[in-house]
């Protein structure tokens, strides 16, 4: 089965309905020149999950296969410029926005905020957990992933980026911050891989990334003029 994620064709069989559930609207017929420039997704069998499962028994077999497949997405996707961020990315005006934080700080509510601000089909979902970033021709794009975390918000484009948010919590103030200082914020948000391959792919893409799409450093709150500053900020 074929599916395109992030302008790139993904090669899968889901196990559980789950995944299948999951990835379904990415789905699409291949035809690309060559089946070598596809995205393989290796093939774990039932019993591999349920062993697995015998050592986390808190996830099930689906969960850990959506994990997986979740994991060795992110690093297979470096070999094409992309980068998967742990982050909410909204979508107003035709302009990608991204929020990112350690889990619990609030930017999927901060992303709702702005649904509530602007009305949902003014401010889109594109992805509420794991979206990716890739440079084309013309600059840096966010992409949906069916990767999109508990509250499984995700829509399956491509949305020019405008910029990348940090949050943390306080007092409503925000301001552009320089590469040097985003980079250990933006790589406590990722997955680092192990093999030293891929973790140089992912420095050199996030590299490119810091240098070329403006980043900030956020304190906020649950609030409408929260919102207010962050767009004003970033809208350029």
């Amino acid at each position: 089965m074929y599916y395109k994620i992030a302008d790139c064709f993904v090669k899968y069989e889901p196990n559980y309905m789950y995944m299948q559930k999951k990835i379904k609207p990415y789905e699409e017929r291949f035809h690309g020149e060559s089946e070598n420039s596809c995205i393989y997704l290796g093939y774990k069998s039932d019993a591999y999950y349920k062993k697995k499962q015998k050592m986390h028994p808190e996830i099930t077999c689906e969960k850990l296969e959506y994990v997986y497949v979740g994991a060795e997405f992110n690093r297979k996707i470096l070999k094409y410029g992309g980068i998967m961020i742990h982050s909410s990315a909204v979508e107003v005006d035709g302009k990608a926005y991204l929020f990112s934080a350690p889990c619990g700080t609030g930017k999927s509510t901060h992303t709702k905020q702005w649904q509530k601000y602007f009305g949902a089909d003014q401010a889109i979902i594109i992805n509420d957990d794991k979206p990716v970033l890739r440079r084309l021709e013309d600059g840096w794009y966010a992409y949906g992933t069916p990767f999109s975390g508990k509250t499984d918000e995700n829509v399956n484009k491509k949305v020019k980026l405008q910029g990348i948010c940090m949050l943390e919590r306080g007092e409503n103030r925000i301001r552009q911050i320089q590469p040097a200082e985003a980079i250990p914020l933006i790589l406590q948000q990722t997955i680092r891989p192990k093999n030293e391959k891929y973790l140089g792919k992912m420095m050199e893409i996030m590299d490119q990334l810091l240098r070329e799409v403006p980043v900030y450093r956020m304190q906020c709150d649950i609030s409408e003029e929260a919102v207010k500053m962050s767009y004003e900020a970033m809208k350029g």
